[in-house]
This record gives structure tokens, sequence and C-alpha cells, in this order.
């Protein structure tokens, strides 16, 4: 284990230092526009525009990594993003601010793309499951511990906005001192979004609809937060817990949908999640606490639908696809991830902050729906035959690298070869 991952301590430093500072500006963000008055409408189109830098930069970010290097590039998006963030209470409009989380989304995708690359390039096929459980814990105690940060200053003043900033500029001291080689960056052979749907149906649907769910919780919960009463020491409790509940739940969920039918599995878990939300709007204004142990078995099960979406799109396509496939999952998630706060933030507006968990829940009956939908209509993959579930970050964007079948292709025709050489070394001997 510690031979594995030895040569990514600095890379994991600097993307946990990242991360933590990223968490905390993450409902920081949202807390200061309570606090400012911006109308809820508005706090939802600023969000989403943080999913709408991460998209194009899933575009174009492969480009610039290309031809400047890893390492180059992750301190240009660092910077991009320590920028963005001190950038805030400089100017406080909601323009201004809908381009800065544009950047940071922007400089994020280019920060996760750098990282997962070079841990894919660096890491043998047969330990890409460890390093990825790895990089998925860094990930969740990353953005999950990043929360608690609020505690420590006013949401009011600039402090906090400094310390984000001061955590993200940290991040570029570890990976630019280490002596390990950058890789090369991957080639993605693009898969249109209509064979996509035509292999998987509902892995395509599974991954938007967990963008509108995930996106519309992470923008707007603590606009929804504070409009219940809760202090903005309860807001980081909220949104801390929440997201280290994700993390909680992804083996054992992940185990099922390895052992059971993946559509099954994503239909109980979309109706789980639109159960949790119907309880936490029963819950609202009356008990602190149950929200908060709602919200975390809440996390637990939503963060867990675009991982068996992805899984369940894997076991359709080619190893040759796989990178392609992910690709085109990621933008469509991207997709929901950008209707998910606008939806919530009109909902919210029209009937207050409790429209958060009824755009949520409703998601979630339309998707569990979909899922034993799509069971009557074909019959599933045999789970003898189904690829593993990984556990994968939050906004993993080269979540295919990580399946080992994406050299299986290759592998194969080499040992293939292997043999025929060494067939005719053995009829050669004497």
């Amino acid at each position: 284990m510690r031979h594995t991952l030895s040569p990514f301590f600095a890379l994991f430093a600097s993307f946990g230092l990242l991360l933590t500072g990223g968490g905390l500006l993450s409902t920081l963000v949202g807390v200061r526009m309570s606090h400012e008055w911006f109308p809820t409408e508005v706090i939802g189109l600023v969000t989403a525009c943080y999913s709408v830098g991460f998209v194009l930069a899933t575009r174009v970010c492969g480009r610039i990594i290309a031809r400047v290097g890893h390492i180059r590039s992750f301190a240009a998006f660092a910077a991009l993003a320590a920028i963005s963030t001190l950038a805030y209470p400089v100017v406080i409009e909601p323009w201004v601010w809908a381009g800065m989380r544009l950047a940071y989304g922007f400089s994020l995708a280019g920060l996760y793309m750098v990282t997962e690359s070079w841990l894919n390039d660096r890491t043998p096929r047969e330990r890409r499951g460890t390093v990825l459980g790895v990089y998925s814990i860094v990930t969740y105690i990353g953005l999950g511990g990043g929360q608690f940060l609020l505690f420590t200053g006013s949401p009011a003043g600039f402090e906090l906005f400094s310390l984000s900033a001061m955590l993200i500029a940290a991040a570029v001291v570890p990976v630019t001192i280490t002596r390990i080689a950058s890789p090369e960056l991957v080639e993605i052979i693009p898969v249109r979004l209509r064979d996509l749907y035509a292999a998987s149906p509902l892995g395509l649907v599974g991954s938007a609809m967990a963008g509108v769910v995930n996106g519309g919780f992470l923008g707007m919960a603590p606009i929804y937060a504070r409009g219940v009463g809760f202090s903005n020491n309860g807001v980081a409790t909220l949104m801390g817990l929440t997201i280290l509940g994700g993390f909680l739940l992804q083996w054992p969920i992940g185990r099922l949908s390895d052992r059971f039918n993946r559509r099954y599995v994503i239909a109980a878990v979309s109706l789980a999640v639109a159960a949790c939300s119907a309880g936490i709007i029963a819950a609202s204004g009356m008990s602190d606490r149950i929200v908060i142990a709602l919200a975390v078995l809440w996390g637990g099960l939503a963060f867990t639908i675009y991982p068996i979406a992805v899984s369940l799109t894997n076991d359709f396509v080619r190893p040759s696809e796989l990178l392609g496939a992910s690709a085109g999952l990621l933008l469509v998630h991207g997709v929901g991830m950008i209707l998910g706060p606008v939806i919530a933030s009109q909902l919210m507006a029209a009937i207050g902050p409790t429209g958060l968990f009824w755009t949520i829940g409703s998601a979630g009956v339309l998707l569990g729906a979909y899922a034993l939908l799509r069971e009557r209509t074909g019959p599933p993959i045999p789970v003898s035959e189904a690829s593993n579930y990984r556990v994968l970050p939050r906004e993993s964007v080269y979540s295919g690298q990580f399946d080992p079948r994406h050299e299986e292709q290759q592998l194969e025709f080499d040992f293939g070869e292997n043999e025929d050489v060494d067939a005719a070394a053995q009829e050669a001997e004497p």
C-alpha cells in the first residue's frame, strides 16, 4: 500500500488543500449572498455559473494541459481559482459573482483533469482501485472538512475568503516541488450522446438527474438552511456532515449494485432520496437535528446515483469507448448541475426554502419511475458480466480511465503476441 501511494503524496496533499479551500468557498458564497439579500432567483443563477464553467473547461482544458504540461497547468488553474476567490468581497455585485463562479468552475475542472490524468498514467492497472479509493477519500474529506472552517470567522467579512484563497494557493507548493515526471494526456475519442442514449438510456438520464439533485442541493442548501433558521455554524454543520455522509454509503450501495440489477438499485436509491427529501420538508423549522440526520442519510444516497449510472453505462459500452462515454456522461451531468439550482431557486422563491427539497424529491421520483420503466422494456445485463462499481469523486472528469477495461484490449493483444513468441522459442530449442 505504502509503495503504491508514496509517489502520489505530493499530488494528494495539493488536491486536499485545494478542495478544503474550495469546500469552504462553496458554502461561504451562498451564505454571503443570503447576507447581502440577493434575490433567491439570482442566487440560483449565480450558483449555476459554476457548473457552466466546469462544463466549458471539460471541452478546452485538455488542449491547455497538452500544450504546457501538467505542473504548469495545475499552477495556472490554481492561480485562477485563488484570484476569483479573492474578488468576491471586493465587488459585491451579482453579475461579478456570476463571473467569478464561472471562472472558479473552469479552473476546478482543469485541476480535476490534471489530477486524474496524472493518477491514471502513473498507477499500475492492478492498483487503480486502491488509488481511486484514496483519491475519493481525499476528495470527500477535503470538501466536507472545508465546510467547518466557516466556524472560524464571519461570512460578512473578507477573512474567510482570504483563508479559502490561501488554502488554494498553498495547493500549488507540494505539486510544483515534486520530482515525479508529469504524464502524457490521454486522448478521448468522443461518443455521440445519441449513441450513448441508445446504449444505456438509464445511464444517461441517471447522470443528468444526479446533476439536478446534487447541483440543486450543493448550490441552494445554504440558502435553504438560512431560510429555515439555521445559524452560520449550523449551515456549515449541515453541509459538512451531508458531504461526509455521501462518502459513508458509497461502498455498501456500490456492493449492492454489483450483486443485484443496477436498474432496481437506481430506482430504490432515487425513491429513498425522495423519501428523505419529504422527511426534511416535514422537519424544516421544527428540529434542526432531525433535518441534519436526514440530510446525512440523503447525502449517503444521493451521491451514489452518478457512480451507479456510470457503472451501468460501462456495462453496455466497449472498452475502447469508456473514456468517451465518461466524457458524455459528465457533460449531461454538468447540464443537470446547471439546471438544478436554477429550477430549485425558482421554486424556493415561489413557495419558500423547502422548494429546494420539493425539486430534489420530484427529481428522485421521476428517476425512480424511469428506472422501473426501463427494467420492463428490456433485460438487464447479467450480474456476472457487469462491470464493478467504482467509488467516484463527485465531479470526476476522467472516471473511465480508472476502469481496468480501458486497457483490456491492448493488454490482451500484447499477451497473445508474447505467447506466440514463447511458443516459437520453444519450437526452436533442440
